[in-house]
């Protein structure tokens, strides 16, 4: 069933796959979910994602996202949370002077903005705003 919220679907999966302690999970690919995959990698909430381009006789080919998720030692996801804030229904904006601080800057602050999708930390050091994603602690 297609989803009309892709980012949320995505932290669903993620989600369910950390719940369920998987070591992997996989979702359809878009160029939101690989910049947002790539956020996650870079701030070592996951290990690491790749895209896998599939494609059958009779369909076109597509690609998935395969996101390795990353535990510590006693078997805890290093994510505590997710949280999709700006939604189809209600979109949020925020400037750069308005980005909230996620758990006391134990988190981060995913926000797509005219110069891609980057972090809350990169968007207050060079002063620009826009929409407010999600959060991941």
């Amino acid at each position: 069933m297609p989803s009309t919220d892709t980012i949320a679907h995505m932290l669903t999966v993620i989600r369910n796959g950390i719940h369920a302690k998987k070591k992997t999970v996989s979702i359809y690919s878009s160029n939101m979910r690989k910049e947002i995959a790539r956020i996650l990698a870079e701030e070592n909430f996951i290990i690491n994602y790749k895209v896998i381009e599939k494609s059958f006789d009779d369909n076109p080919k597509f690609e998935k996202l395969e996101i390795t998720l990353r535990y510590l030692e006693d078997n805890e996801s290093f994510i505590r949370g997710l949280k999709r804030v700006s939604k189809p229904g209600k979109r949020i904006y925020v400037n750069s002077q308005n980005i909230p601080v996620v758990q006391n800057h134990l988190g981060i602050a995913i926000i797509s903005t005219n110069k891609g999708v980057i972090t809350d930390a990169i968007a207050r050091k060079e002063n620009i705003g826009g929409e407010y994603l999600c959060q991941i602690w």
